[in-house]
């Protein structure tokens, strides 16, 4: 047995130089695909590999994969994947697929058939875009539609400022909802707001 996983790890690092693709900083890594071929080609039947998904809570997706022995059931390798659903094109429909093809890899590397990077090519290309993913995720907080809402009145502002009878009343329920928003959080602000729409509807003789 001890030869297979010999031929297995040999035959892995043969394609890693024949057919690896390469990755930033010029480093060659065997796909996950080419992997399994080697791995069926050297054990056949005698170990099966199985994945569970853990999580898929509609952002995120992990994956776990174990390789076992068909006739004991002993795990001999495991691997965890995740990817962040939209990160990348194809994890805005294809994040399960790409997430169990990382774990598989992972698993793989845990018996030494890693090809020469302990990571799946998804994981490696993916690492910059999930930071991002994960980074856009906290900037899309409450703050950030406060933000945003801050901004609106300004321009709101401006509008009463320059307003004309003729559109002046056409924005009430707009202003009214965006003042009461704003108050949530600044209430000096939506007061002035308030204050400045009140002096402008008496300025344009509007009741």
């Amino acid at each position: 047995m001890e030869n297979k996983f010999i031929k297995a790890m040999d035959g892995v690092s043969e394609l890693n130089e024949t057919h690896g693709v390469k990755q930033k900083g010029g480093k060659q890594y065997t796909e996950v695909a080419k992997r399994v071929e080697v791995f069926r080609r050297e054990f056949g039947g005698e170990y099966g590999i199985q994945t569970k998904l853990e999580v898929n809570d509609g952002k995120t997706v992990v994956f776990q994969a174990i390789i076992i022995e068909r006739e004991t059931g002993f795990v001999i390798g495991s691997g965890y994947a995740e990817e962040v659903r939209g990160s990348s094109y194809i994890t805005k429909t294809s994040a399960i697929e790409v997430c169990e093809t990382s774990a598989i890899g992972r698993a793989l590397a845990s018996l030494g058939l890693h090809g020469g990077q302990y990571a799946s090519a998804n994981e490696m290309v993916g690492v910059e875009r999930k930071k991002e993913a994960i980074s856009q995720r906290r900037i899309d907080t409450p703050q950030k539609r406060i933000e945003t809402a801050e901004q609106r009145g300004i321009k709101l502002m401006k509008f009463i400022e320059n307003a004309t009878a003729d559109n002046f009343d056409a924005m009430f329920n707009k202003a009214f909802k965006l003042i009461t928003e704003i108050a949530e959080t600044d209430k000096e602000f939506s007061d002035k707001i308030a204050s400045a729409w009140e002096n402008k509807s008496m300025e344009l003789g509007i009741n």
